[in-house]
């Protein structure tokens, strides 16, 4: 809920716009977000994970570790390695179902096909083991807040807060309306094609990332 004094409206709405800018971009954290609320599979235990560890990594960014981690380079490197071996596995997961095309979305009344504990473990490790999620959220919004005081610096990080729960219930929203004309297994192999391409291009990215900050730091 925006702040009713209206000095404090400038920056909450300056975190929200730009946390709305940093999370909306395609990526695997949305990837995934957006294949549980198509399968219609815990989506809603998705999103509320998704905004919790926002919350936590937006607060994380906004006292002060978010510069603590752009000074620490060796930091940096190792969160890009970690969330390369994370995505490698789940870019074959994806690929894999893809190819065989055996696998339709399904409505809920079909059923789970993984269990709660799963998709919370996954939810986790696609937003902690993501870089972007550190790099994006933590460092940069942390630094942005950096220029806001008092009661000022909380409308921002408050507004950011808001962008993060506006932006993954409403992805989860549309993608289980849409999942009733996206039951053809065929259409779930190019969803999972795309899902998939999309983290071996980030994975990618993450992996030359972190070998570049390692030949940085034994340089």
């Amino acid at each position: 809920m925006p702040p009713t004094d209206p000095q404090l409206f400038a920056p909450f709405a300056n975190g929200l716009l730009l946390c709305l800018g940093l999370i909306a971009a395609i990526g695997v954290q949305n990837s995934y977000v957006l294949r549980q609320g198509l399968k219609r599979e815990y989506h809603w235990l998705v999103a509320g994970v998704c905004t919790l560890s926002d919350f936590a990594l937006i607060l994380l960014g906004t006292t002060g570790l978010g510069a603590f981690i752009a000074r620490v380079a060796w930091l940096e490197a190792g969160f890009y390695l970690f969330g390369a071996a994370f995505l490698a596995v789940y870019t074959y997961r994806a690929l894999r179902d893809a190819w065989h095309g055996d696998q339709s979305i399904g409505l809920a009344t079909d059923g789970p096909r993984q269990t709660a504990g799963k998709v919370v473990l996954a939810t986790l490790g696609f937003t902690w083991l993501n870089p972007h999620a550190w790099l994006d959220t933590t460092v940069l919004v942390g630094a942005f807040s950096a220029q806001y005081a008092g009661a000022s610096h909380w409308a921002f990080t408050a507004g950011a807060m808001s962008a993060s729960w506006i932006w993954f219930f409403g992805l989860s929203l549309l993608a289980a309306r849409l999942s009733p004309w996206l039951t053809r297994p065929a259409v779930w192999r190019v969803i999972n094609a795309v899902i998939g391409l999309v983290m071996a291009y980030v994975g990618l990215r993450f992996l030359m990332a972190g070998v570049a900050g390692l030949r940085q730091l034994l340089g």
